[in-house]
């Protein structure tokens, strides 16, 4: 009896070791599996990753990390051990994230079109993809402790904004604010008592714009009549007829022209005897210049000139002389 209890206390000793090794690997996300996979991945920075740390995708474990290295160019090449009944995206891409609060730390495994919307990430990705080699592209989010120094860092800066917000805006800029604002409400007032009593002009300015728009409609309309009377003058062969005496009158001009062509052809014949008939004119009239001939001695000796008067002058005194005694001068005789 006594051996019996001893071998079910030692059965329920072993049992209870069993038990908690199996719950040490399930909770580790160890498989054991011999199908097990193992791939790596190519991160700048882990963050705060190490081995044992699960491997998800969707949320789901599957797999765990193996084995955290530095290796040559400065990156850190991440083993990962995934199970065998497990299924990674296609062409996939490792995320390096905090899962809480507390540092806890795991692998996401994505599809490129499933990557946040984040320019860092893509340029870790970009990075890690054009090193080349078989191992996956990674990238790391940042942890809790960089948001919330970042968030704080923006906290500082809202901070001195609003201080420089208050100090801008004391009571005086208030009240200055107040005045413009009670300034620009006077301004629309007279805007709009300018804008009713300019009403009237406006009214009349658009009448006369709608009249104008008549006016030019029909100086269109007539324009158009015109036209339509162009078009028909020049039908019936009209335009022919008018054609035919262009070319008619373009005749008689070259038949002008062929005459002026003749006469200058003829004055240009005569033009010599013109030329001699000047130079003898020349000669003439050098010589009365010069007091020779007939002429010449008239135009330099007055005497004809007093001759001539004087006989005028007696010629009027025998005249008068005849009025006043008809008698000594004529005779009348009847019988």
């Amino acid at each position: 009896m006594k051996r019996a209890n001893e071998a079910l206390v030692g059965a329920v000793v072993l049992g209870a070791l069993a038990l908690a090794v199996a719950g040490s690997f399930w909770l580790s996300g160890r498989t054991g599996g011999a199908d097990d996979r193992f791939v790596s991945a190519r991160f700048r920075t882990i963050g705060g990753l190490k081995s044992g740390n699960p491997v998800l995708v969707q949320g789901v474990q599957v797999g765990r990390v193996e084995r955290v290295a530095l290796v040559e160019g400065g990156w850190v090449d991440v083993a990962l051990r995934i199970g065998a009944d497990a299924r990674a995206p296609d062409s996939a891409v490792a995320i390096i994230a905090s899962r809480t609060l507390f540092g806890d730390w795991a692998v996401q495994l994505l599809s490129p079109r499933e990557l946040p919307n984040d320019p860092e990430v893509v340029r870790q990705i970009r990075e890690s993809r054009a090193a080349g080699g078989a191992d996956w592209p990674g990238a790391t989010l940042p942890d809790i402790g960089q948001i919330t120094a970042q968030a704080s860092r923006i906290a500082g800066d809202i901070a001195k904004l609003s201080s420089r917000v208050d100090s801008t805006f004391d009571s005086t800029s208030v009240r200055r604010l107040q005045n413009s604002l009670r300034d620009f409400s006077i301004l629309s007032r007279s805007l709009a008592t300018i804008a009713r009593q300019q009403e009237s002009s406006l009214v009349k300015i658009a009448s006369q714009l709608d009249t104008g728009t008549t006016q030019l409609a029909r100086g269109a309309r007539l324009v158009a009549n015109a036209a339509a009377r162009a078009d028909s003058a020049t039908s019936r062969e009209q335009l022919q007829r008018i054609l035919s005496n262009a070319d008619s009158v373009s005749g008689d001009l070259r038949s002008i022209a062929t005459n002026i062509r003749g006469l200058a052809s003829a004055a240009s014949s005569q033009q010599e005897a013109v030329s001699r008939l000047i130079a003898n004119t020349d000669t003439i009239l050098a010589r009365v210049a010069a007091g020779q001939g007939t002429l010449g001695l008239l135009t330099r000796d007055s005497t004809l000139y007093l001759e001539g008067v004087r006989a005028v002058q007696e010629a009027r005194r025998i005249l008068a002389d005849m009025q006043n005694n008809p008698r000594k001068y004529f005779s009348f005789s009847v019988f």
